[in-house]
């Protein structure tokens, strides 16, 4: 019982505290180009737009542009990105990445699959963070650390331990490195879920972002849902050339050990950068600038 109420004290008073920020400042600044960084929650997050939507149509004049760089089944070590290596070339495929996106600032979304994976994930969570935030600082990136919410579909035994000690972990990172963290108290209801009840649907993206929003970008007041429409269709194509850009299809081909068979085309693979920019720009139109 002493349990239950202690949980439900801090659950009510942390809901109180959506963000744990070194300014009030917003953290974005215009014309920040803004590298998603994360597992499954953050690669599903750009299938609808809702995010990126909900940031532009806020500032609207601020030409600010997102890559998302989620890999589904990743975490803070790259083991979703090895491909046919080691983690340790996972780990270099992430800081590949985030060179390939060109950004100047970092969102780090982690912590879902170390809650989701239990005591040993969480207990290599910390050192794997700092070394992460460490090497994206050598090179010289903005970082802003996010805090990952729950998700009800998950069974593991001690899941809200787990999750509530990757919260902590990454509050501690933050402060020690003194990297803004934006703390989510996001709770999903049953309609904002996919049927599995593991991630987010469009509805809880776009509820999701509206917490994160303030933070990232000031306390604006976004477009309507139907004014949105046409630019969450452009935030899609535009991700869509992006993917292909850092994670071609065919990447065994053109950059690994068949790359002797056509791997004179990975030349083309940069060639995505300007219909990229050209993207940007039509959702920059799009959403009022």
């Amino acid at each position: 019982m002493r349990s239950t109420l202690s949980c439900l004290l801090v659950c009510l008073t942390s809901s109180l505290l959506t963000t744990s920020v070194l300014s009030d400042e917003p953290l974005l600044k215009p014309s920040d180009r803004v590298a998603i960084l994360g597992g499954t929650f953050v690669e599903r997050m750009q299938g609808s737009g809702e995010f990126e939507a909900e940031l532009q149509t806020r500032r609207p004049d601020w030409n600010l542009s997102f890559r998302n760089l989620g890999w589904s089944g990743d975490d803070v070590h790259g083991i979703g990105r090895k491909r046919f290596d080691g983690p340790a070339d996972g780990f270099k495929r992430i800081l590949r990445d985030v060179e390939t996106s060109n950004a100047n600032v970092v969102l780090m979304v982690y912590g879902f699959a170390e809650a989701s994976d239990g005591k040993p994930a969480v207990e290599r969570f910390g050192p794997g963070l700092a070394r992460l935030a460490d090497e994206l600082l050598k090179q010289k990136k903005r970082l802003i650390l996010l805090t990952p919410v729950a998700m009800p579909g998950y069974k593991v035994t001690g899941y809200d331990q787990w999750l509530s000690e990757s919260r902590s972990i990454i509050q501690r990172v933050g402060k020690e490195r003194e990297i803004p963290v934006v703390s989510i108290q996001w709770v999903p209801s049953a309609d904002q879920l996919t049927q599995d009840r593991l991630l987010p649907n469009a509805a809880g993206y776009a509820a999701y972002a509206g917490e994160v929003a303030k933070a990232l970008v000031g306390d604006r007041q976004p477009a309507s849902e139907a004014d949105k429409t046409a630019l969450k269709r452009l935030i899609n194509q535009k991700n869509q050339l992006f993917f292909h850009r850092y994670r071609p299809q065919n990447e065994t081909y053109l950059y690994l050990f068949r790359k002797h068979e056509q791997g004179n085309n990975a030349v083309e693979i940069p060639q995505f950068d300007p219909l990229i920019k050209q993207a940007d720009e039509a959702i920059w139109q799009a959403s009022g600038s």
